[in-house]
């Protein structure tokens, strides 16, 4: 089995677009998107060696689902700092999440090869709507901000179009676990998931361009 796959290529090109377009931004939170995109590599890579070897990964991506829910609550939370919204509202929602999360696998008895997909499908619906929220409030904003080379369009755009996929995946993850080989033995779930990964790391990467854009403009 190959390390570099179709996912781990587009996540590695979307690193060093974050390398080398926010490298110097003076913003904590999107400069913590190349520390992102670098653990998120890592552990897909991890994954894939895993599977390799006949071990189940769910425990690795179960350990990664609480780091992709803090970073990306932290970044809309970052975006909606313009609009007041307090600190509390980040740390409620992160309370909520670990409770869900301990309660899934829990129910569990605490076995990790058995993925938190329930807290992983309420986690993309909360995004999804984080990512309309957005939208509204952009709607309402009376400033003009052309929306084709807006860094935070783009972001949100691409979150919002993965983690819809991202929650009907979640929803059908049992009957997809169990097809997982079909055409061209590819399973439905990866070939949804190929897409998905595309349509977030192109717009994530046009984001960074954007965000490098905008420094530039500025100086």
């Amino acid at each position: 089995m190959k390390f570099v796959t179709f996912n781990t290529a587009i996540e590695l090109i979307c690193f060093l677009a974050a390398l080398v377009f926010l490298r110097k931004d003076k913003s904590a939170a999107w400069k913590l998107f190349i520390l992102y995109l670098l653990f998120t590599f890592l552990v897909e890579t991890a994954g894939l060696y895993l599977r390799k070897h006949g071990i189940s990964n769910m425990e690795l991506y179960n350990g990664f689902l609480i780091f992709e829910c803090s970073f990306i609550s932290y970044f809309f939370f970052n975006l909606y700092k313009s609009y007041q919204y307090k600190l509390k509202w980040l740390i409620g929602w992160w309370a909520a999440f670990l409770l869900m999360y301990i309660t899934e696998l829990a129910y569990y008895d605490f076995e990790f090869n058995n993925f938190a997909s329930i807290t992983a499908t309420v986690m993309s619906v909360v995004f999804v709507l984080a990512s309309l929220y957005y939208y509204y409030r952009k709607l309402e904003d009376e400033s003009y901000e052309p929306l084709l080379t807006s860094a935070s369009f783009w972001w949100i755009s691409g979150v919002l179009f993965f983690y819809f996929g991202s929650t009907a995946c979640n929803l059908f993850f049992d009957y997809l676990q169990q097809h997982e080989f079909g055409t061209y033995d590819r399973s439905v779930r990866y070939v949804i998931f190929n897409i998905l990964n595309v349509i977030l790391y192109s717009f994530w990467t046009f984001s960074f361009i954007c965000r490098y854009r905008q420094r530039k403009s500025s100086r």
